[in-house]
């Protein structure tokens, strides 16, 4: 344990590039040495290298979160479903269209350690008619019903648990996790995040097991224990609302973390050393 709850490790955060986005969101490391996010409502996907380089294009839908495809072009997830992103043109094509409920639209997402892609979709007006999906392939399974707001998914680094955010119930639940069925059971809540602090929004696992999960409004980033929930790492971000964050770089040892534009504030991307490698990104596998 590197820290405790009533002491927790503090680790500041600094600006990566100039670009600014009006809600950053879904950071992906690529291992051809680039990392992509986006700007939800600005319809941009920005990326950057290691040293500092980096480009944005624009694009042809509103994209919520980005993923590794098989091949060249990532798996982005519209307001409706999943569709390949070519991410030199910005140019989608749709892939499969999603099952929701009336007044719902999709959010975040994560590949599995067997290649499926879980998506969850949200609502903001308190209906809890969210739903989480699990893609394999072409075939669409309702995992899970009745959230407010899907957000950040990761898997332990054995595969056997789905860690999960509920920003409307402001919960980071775990859940028992088979990786050759893609059932779920035995959910529990690892952690609840009083509204008075702030929002938990998406997350990312590293090597050793922990979780980091951005919380918004608060300005940090936390770093879990997985089994008891407790606080062992806080990151500084110099901006009021983190939305994810994700372990990049050669070695996957820099904490990337994105972030949304309030009040003239935020909507950077930025970096940390956290002492801690996180685990390589996994490619959704088309073929199922």
């Amino acid at each position: 344990m590197i820290g405790s709850e009533r002491s927790p490790v503090l680790c500041p955060a600094e600006s990566v590039t100039t670009a600014v986005s009006e809600l950053g969101e879904s950071p992906l490391w690529d291992p051809s040495g680039v990392l992509y996010w986006v700007d939800i409502p600005g319809l941009r996907l920005h990326n950057v290298t290691p040293s500092g380089s980096g480009v944005s294009v624009g694009l042809d839908v509103r994209v919520s979160a980005v993923e590794l495809g098989p091949g060249d072009d990532l798996l982005a997830v519209t307001e409706r479903g999943l569709a390949w992103l070519d991410p030199r043109s910005g140019r989608t094509s749709p892939v499969i269209e999603l099952p929701l409920e009336p007044g719902a639209r999709m959010n975040d997402a994560a590949i599995d350690p067997r290649g499926r892609c879980w998506a969850g979709s949200a609502t903001h007006d308190n209906r809890r008619i969210g739903a989480l999906f699990c893609v394999a392939g072409r075939s669409v399974a309702v995992a899970v019903r009745g959230l407010g707001m899907s957000n950040g998914l990761d898997w332990s680094p054995d595969g056997q648990v789905l860690y999960h955010v509920d920003t409307a119930a402001g919960e980071i639940a775990a859940w028992r996790y088979r990786p050759a069925t893609g059932e779920v059971s035995g959910r529990r809540v690892l952690r609840h995040v009083s509204p008075r602090v702030g929002l938990p929004d998406g997350l990312t696992v590293d090597a050793e097991g922990g979780l980091w999960v951005a919380i918004w409004g608060a300005g940090q980033v936390w770093r879990l224990d997985p089994v008891s929930g407790e606080r062992l790492m806080t990151v500084d971000v110099p901006a009021a609302c983190p939305t994810s964050c994700v372990f990049g770089g050669p070695d996957l040892d820099v904490l990337y973390v994105t972030s949304a534009r309030q009040d003239g504030d935020g909507g950077l991307l930025y970096r940390a050393e956290v002492g801690v490698r996180g685990i390589p990104p996994r490619r959704f596998v088309e073929g199922f």
